[in-house]
């Protein structure tokens, strides 16, 4: 999975705790989010797919698991529904994917993050797993991420 990237990911953190996700909310917006929703969407399943690369599966108490796999799902819904847009009119696409994918290392803390040193595998991988032509399931995923 090296190189799929094609820009050097540089981490820099921005401050997004005020921000949560909801891809129930998102769906009765009629697939409309803002910019920075379909962001967070992505690095949490960055984060999600980090941790788990490292052999650290996330709380079940905190739900980020699950969160992280809607996520997952809703990101590949969009993209293959062809009908999901922007607050802002801009149709969520796989350029915008692309796009926002290659610069999720600069949305995400410098350090601190379970699983830090696969960020970037991480985001290989979401990448993947949202241009396939069909949606993996999460054991699919869950045998993805185990190290032998």
């Amino acid at each position: 999975m090296q190189g799929c990237l094609s820009m050097e990911m540089q981490t820099t953190h921005e401050d997004r705790r005020g921000l949560t996700i909801d891809a129930a909310e998102a769906t009765r917006r009629a697939d409309t989010v803002t910019r920075a929703e379909f962001l967070l969407r992505i690095d949490s399943c960055v984060r999600h797919l980090a941790a788990l690369l490292a052999g650290v599966d996330s709380a079940p108490a905190d739900g980020e698991s699950s969160t992280a796999e809607r996520g997952r799902v809703q990101l590949w819904q969009w993209l293959h529904g062809g009908n999901a847009f922007l607050d802002e009119g801009a149709p969520i696409d796989f350029a915008l994917f692309d796009a926002a994918i290659q610069r999720v290392g600069e949305r995400l803390p410098r350090r601190g993050l379970p699983g830090q040193e696969n960020v970037l595998q991480a985001a290989c991988l979401l990448a993947e797993l949202t241009h396939a032509r069909s949606l993996a399931e999460p054991a699919l995923v869950s045998a993805l991420v185990r190290k032998p």
